[in-house]
């Protein structure tokens, strides 16, 4: 009986995520997280799952709530579509923020849901790269897969040239101080220079990826960051919060 009544939910579970997939989630056009409201007409059908069900940007969500305060400047580095900078924005009470975003795409549809909680973002279309210039991004996956580092775990690349700005670049076109950094760039952050970091830069929170970049390169930049004058202050599932000692 036990085992009849395994294979049952099995199967009606099956029916069911096919169902959810098939007919529920195409008519899905809007979410609200935290009193941020999020456009999904334009998103795949697995990535709305990921926003409705899974938990979208706990980690980094929970660290700014914890972390940061309305008197911050922060640069976002990875906004994505938007949601952590109007959480800091609208929840938090941050005037001062910039977001950098390297998808044209993805850069359109920050607009739409800043337009949507009718904030106006400060969105600069650039990626964070070693130099000043032109980079290939890779854009063949979902739009949290986008990275300076194509083809990853087998999957095929479709790259696209964006411009790319350096930390200090970014810091001298902010043309104001800031005192945050919040960085999510999926595997780029390989290439960022700290030695780069204004002094006035006091807390950090970073998603690294080591599954992309290596171990190796994940610990060089934990030690560079407490070399620097900074501590972890948490850390959850590869998302860092650094703040000055």
């Amino acid at each position: 009986n036990f085992s009849f009544s395994q294979s049952l939910f099995k199967r009606y579970q099956d029916f069911w995520i096919r169902y959810y997939f098939k007919f529920v989630l195409p008519k899905v056009e809007r979410a609200t997280l935290d009193g941020i409201h999020l456009e999904l007409t334009h998103l795949p059908l697995k990535i709305r799952n990921r926003i409705l069900n899974v938990g979208y940007e706990d980690e980094e969500r929970g660290m700014c709530h914890d972390f940061l305060t309305a008197d911050d400047s922060v640069l976002e580095i990875g906004g994505a579509i938007g949601f952590i900078g109007l959480y800091c924005q609208k929840r938090l009470g941050i005037k001062k923020y910039i977001t950098v975003e390297a998808n044209p795409v993805t850069a359109d549809l920050l607009r739409k849901n800043y337009e949507t909680n009718k904030v106006t973002p400060v969105l600069w279309n650039v990626a964070l790269g070693q130099d000043d210039g032109i980079v290939q991004l890779d854009v063949g996956g979902d739009f949290w897969e986008n990275s300076l580092i194509a083809a990853r775990n087998g999957a095929p690349a479709r790259l696209i040239d964006v411009p790319a700005m350096t930390l200090a670049s970014l810091f001298q076109k902010a043309n104001r101080p800031i005192n945050v950094l919040i960085i999510d760039i999926e595997g780029a952050e390989k290439f960022i220079d700290f030695a780069q970091l204004p002094a006035e830069v006091e807390k950090i929170i970073i998603e690294l990826h080591p599954e992309v970049i290596g171990q190796e390169t994940t610990y060089n930049i934990i030690s560079t960051l407490v070399a620097r004058g900074f501590r972890v202050a948490r850390e959850k599932n590869h998302t860092f919060a650094f703040l000055k000692k």
